[in-house]
């Protein structure tokens, strides 16, 4: 798992990228944990940040070990997962939780702790058709399938991940090694977010997955780009 800390900086719309990920720019002491998608890495996200905290994004779920170097000197952590995120974030809070980081609430958006899942999560035959058939094409179909419309998946190809087709199949690959020998956590997580349009995790096995759990119903597809900067921006 790589960890990428985003520090907020004036004038964001006028700064590179390069800017955005400066680490020598004094932290706040509030973190947001963002645990991104599949084949996600902290392109898309670099203006999410509030001005009043500090944002790590994690992605690249190949390996769940972590580098908590990170996340240390915060007086307040909050962790918010998306899709593949939910599963990964399911499977690292809790160790984090053992070491006393304050983490203070979990929010889950499109995604289950059960990723690989026909009543809760992506049914098995659909992940492994993604898997076995993942190429430059069907990656396309597959974010455009993510975004809802073309012209939400135009803005997101502005920002895309800065990831190669083999490592998006190694990753994707290694997903479902994890899945099958891991088992679910106690993580307890305080509100899930649920696209009625969503077709990566549908909504209908989403609401099963949640069903202990506050939940609420959206209007929008897998990648929520507004309900993503209300949570992140507004928090």
């Amino acid at each position: 798992m790589k960890l990428e800390k985003i520090i907020p900086v004036p004038h964001v719309a006028h700064l590179s990228n390069s800017n955005l990920l400066n680490h020598s720019v004094p932290s706040n002491k509030k973190l947001i944990l963002f645990f991104a998608g599949w084949g996600m890495d902290q392109q898309p996200f670099l203006t999410y940040a509030p001005s009043n905290w500090d944002l790590i994004v994690a992605y690249d779920y190949y390996s769940l070990a972590i580098d908590e170097s990170l996340l240390k000197g915060y007086d307040e952590i909050r962790v918010f997962a998306w899709s593949f995120g939910v599963w990964a974030a399911s499977q690292v809070v809790p160790g984090l939780q053992s070491k006393s980081y304050p983490l203070l609430t979990c929010s889950a958006i499109n995604g289950t702790p059960f990723p690989i899942n026909d009543q809760k999560g992506i049914p098995t035959q659909l992940f492994r058709g993604t898997l076995d058939s993942l190429s430059e094409g069907t990656l396309y179909k597959f974010r455009l399938r993510m975004c809802g419309s073309g012209e939400l998946l135009q803005h997101f190809l502005a920002n895309v991940p800065k990831r190669n087709i083999e490592s998006l199949r190694k990753e994707l690959f290694e997903i479902e090694k994890q899945v099958t020998e891991s088992s679910v956590t106690a993580l307890q997580w305080d509100h899930a977010y649920i696209g009625r349009q969503d077709r990566i995790f549908s909504p209908e096995n989403q609401r099963r997955a949640w069903e202990h759990t506050p939940h609420t119903f959206f209007n929008a597809g897998h990648y929520a780009e507004k309900l993503f900067k209300a949570l992140l921006q507004e928090i």
